[in-house]
Formats: C-alpha cells, structure tokens, sequence
C-alpha cells in the first residue's frame, strides 16, 4: 500500500478521514487515518474504516452516534491555493491595497478579485458594497 504524506501538495493524495471525539485537542473532528495515492487503495482503506466503526457498534462498545468515516480527495496544489486565498482574505480584511502582488496569486477557483479605481466608483455603489463588505469583514 501507497501512503503518502499529507502535506505532500504535489500528488493528489486520497484523504480517509474519522469523525470522532479527539481527546488530546477535547473536541470532535475530522482525524486522518490514511493517505493514499490511489483511488483502488483509498476505497480499501475507507472500507476498513468503516467496517472497524462498525465492528466496534456492533461489539456494544462506547461508539458516539455521530461518528463516521468520510473521505477527500486534494489535487496537486490545492494547499497553495488556499493558502494564498487565506493570504488574499486577511490582507483585504486588514485593508491592504491589492496592488500587483495580487496578480502572482494562485487563487482556489471560490475566490476572485474584483477591481475599481476609486473615481470609477459611482457614490450609490461605493455605499452598497462599503455596507456589505462591512457586514462580512466583522
């Protein structure tokens, strides 16, 4: 079996997830329990995933209801582009100027930059997007 590394962003890696109660963090999340490289070992692993989930609900143990086995598939650069879509976010947020250096982002296809110059504006528009822009910043 294939695994790979999590944070390797330039395969496409095959995430198998368990939803579950995290003691060490005391919350419930997502933790990974395989990464593969393939789609034929990434549906091994989540059937064995879940056939231990459901093993362990049938054997009477202590199983929270809301525990389940998911899985996600990250194409090659996917965390890049969330992170500069973070980066894109928070500077917009701090009221940076999106200058040039915007333009060298790699950005999730979720995300886009929208640009006006200031005298372009007309005064009803600058109003709506300041009140909607306001109401999403906070």
């Amino acid at each position: 079996m294939a695994h790979v590394d999590l944070s390797d962003d330039s395969t496409r890696r095959y995430i198998v997830r368990h939803y579950r109660y995290d003691p060490e963090r005391h919350e419930r999340r997502h933790v990974v329990v395989a990464v593969v490289d393939n789609k034929r070992e990434y549906r091994a692993e989540l059937e064995r995933a879940r056939a231990a989930l459901e093993s362990r609900r049938l054997q009477g143990d202590a199983v929270d209801p809301r525990e389940h086995i998911t899985g996600t598939i990250r194409e090659p650069g996917d965390d890049r582009r969330a992170a500069h879509g973070h980066l894109l976010t928070r500077a917009v947020r701090h009221g940076v100027g999106l200058g040039d250096w915007v333009d060298g982002l790699d950005l999730p296809r979720n995300i886009g930059v929208l640009r006006a110059t200031e005298a372009a504006w007309k005064p009803a528009l600058r109003a709506r997007l300041t009140r909607l822009l306001g109401r999403r910043g906070s």
